[in-house]
């Protein structure tokens, strides 16, 4: 066979060759997953175009390497932008509770998936709607309830092709976290503290198998919403072994009750929605003062006097969305181990795993004020 013969077999081989591997190849390129609200999400694997509607998504995107795929993000993420300065460029499609975002704006920038809150308080009841007939999948992630965290980081990281450093990024966390609920699992349930968590609205409660909840248990305490006070706020569509419970409670029932601890969500309001400068969570010009102020209206309320956390001046206030309500929920941990147990936990520091937190994942320095007091 002469050496022209040879070659035209041999490039018609490999041309046959790659022609009947590209089926098999195309096949590998998708994958099914199944998010937190138990919809199978087929998508292609690993993910190039992602938009998100949930900061905390972006928060563990970024952890984990993938800030590049992002081509659209929420209001807060932009806001929150000496956390995220890879994201002051990125298109704004939306706030991730309250109006509608914007379905146009996302379509246009062709995600080939979209991610949201699956908690009902941050639901978008049309969006899966809305980004069918674009062909656009939607992604129901949390990302800051223990109990589905690490499953919910594990999506993130099998979504982006990164999940050696999504089982890393969860270890960090759960490391931590078992360390302190080892040291209160012998804890009697006559002993344990008694908590109380708040939402950003007054007497609106974090209840069984919400993220707070989850906390104040991990922490050793016992949540008063066990002793099912209060109307549970229930949402279209969704049972409480989907979302946990959410309950308005009288203020007379949390005085009978008197909790040991309290704990309030705060959140800027008027910096958030008026685009004003962040001086709360991440910012190097922090202000305590409206930390101060939620602090005092919880304990100068009609009657609180009388519970134990008043008399104690065991209230504190988190940052929402920033530490006890975020993917750094094990560090809002380690402050709830230590209001509820102060002498049990005197050598944990929360602060210092935060600083290294921030430093790990992020490559940022610690500044700004995230609990008071």
């Amino acid at each position: 066979m002469s050496k022209k013969i040879f070659a035209g077999a041999m490039l018609a081989f490999l041309i046959l060759c790659a022609l009947l591997s590209v089926p098999q190849t195309a096949a590998q390129k998708n994958v099914t997953i199944v998010d937190s609200l138990g919809n199978e999400v087929e998508m292609p694997h690993p993910v190039e175009r992602i938009a998100s509607l949930n900061p905390l998504a972006v928060e563990v995107i970024c952890a984990l390497g993938g800030e590049d795929k992002l081509v659209g993000v929420d209001y807060f993420t932009k806001w929150n932008s000496e956390f995220n300065p890879t994201m002051r460029n990125k298109p704004l499609i939306g706030y991730p509770m309250g109006m509608p975002p914007n379905y146009e704006k996302i379509i246009d920038l062709n995600p080939q998936v979209v991610i949201s809150f699956a908690d009902p308080l941050f639901f978008y009841p049309y969006l899966e709607d809305m980004m069918r007939s674009a062909g656009i999948k939607v992604l129901r992630l949390d990302l800051y309830k223990p109990n589905t965290f690490a499953g919910e980081v594990s999506i993130l990281g099998q979504t982006l092709g990164k999940e050696e450093r999504a089982k890393d990024y969860i270890d960090f966390a759960q490391s931590y976290a078992n360390e302190i609920e080892e040291r209160v699992k012998d804890i009697p349930t006559e002993e344990r503290v008694k908590g109380y968590y708040e939402w950003i609205v007054p007497y609106f409660a974090f209840g069984e198998g919400t993220g707070p909840y989850q906390l104040i248990t991990m922490a050793g305490g016992e949540d008063i919403f066990q002793k099912e006070g209060g109307q549970v706020v229930t949402f279209p569509g969704f049972t409480r072994e989907k979302c946990g419970a959410y309950s308005l409670i009288s203020p007379e029932w949390i005085v009978e009750q008197s909790p040991q601890v309290m704990i309030k969500d705060y959140m800027d309001n008027r910096g958030y929605m008026m685009g004003g400068p962040k001086t709360v969570g991440y910012t190097s010009k922090p202000d305590v003062n409206p930390l101060k102020g939620t602090r005092n209206e919880i304990m100068n309320r009609h009657g609180f006097k009388e519970i134990d956390a008043v008399k104690n001046g065991n209230v504190h206030v988190f940052v929402i969305w920033e530490l006890a309500t975020s993917p750094r929920w094990s560090v809002g941990l380690g402050y709830m181990a230590k209001w509820c147990y102060p002498d049990k936990f005197k050598d944990l520091d929360p602060q210092a795993f935060h600083r290294e937190w921030l430093k790990k994942w992020h490559g940022l320095e610690y500044k700004g004020v995230y609990a008071y007091p």
